[in-house]
């Protein structure tokens, strides 16, 4: 009988220290924090479906707010938008308001603009080219020497 209680001490002795071993390995993991999802963005404010459709396919948020729209002389169409997160994408399509937006078509989407005054952007192409949209104008500098397009915008949003 002696036996088996010193047995039985044993195991418990064991099962609390394996018990203890495994609390102490939960409280040094980091714990996951869980932030509650951002709220919905109304159907009018976002950004056009294709630049949310297109954001979505680079790994990027699709819950994109448009900030402001412009529209220049020369029937340019930019939106400033802006994710959850505070990033800045700058979206333009040529060719008039009404025409559909494809992207690589008549539809640029840069992913890392920047706000450089108010109602003012900047945004850089893979390529080098500069984007400035202000309520002013649209300004494109082109790094393969063609001359800057400048385009006033006549429509503001």
């Amino acid at each position: 009988m002696t036996t088996g209680f010193v047995l039985g001490e044993k195991q418990r002795r064991d099962e609390a220290r394996e018990q203890e071993q495994q609390q102490q390995q939960q409280n040094q993991q980091p714990q996951e924090s869980v932030s509650p999802p951002a709220p919905a963005i109304a159907a009018e404010d976002l950004c056009p479906s294709e630049t949310l459709a297109k954001a979505r396919s680079l790994g990027f948020s699709d819950q994109l707010r448009r900030l402001h729209r412009y529209v220049t002389d020369r029937g340019t169409v930019v939106w400033i938008c802006q994710d959850p997160g505070g990033r800045l994408f700058y979206q333009s399509k040529t060719g008039g308001e009404q025409k559909q937006l494809v992207q690589g078509v008549n539809g640029l989407l840069l992913t890392d603009a920047v706000e450089t005054g108010e109602n003012a952007y900047e945004a850089t192409a893979a390529n080098g080219n500069q984007f400035f949209i202000s309520r002013k104008q649209l300004k494109i500098e082109f790094v393969d020497g063609r001359k800057d397009q400048v385009d006033d915008v006549v429509d503001f949003e």
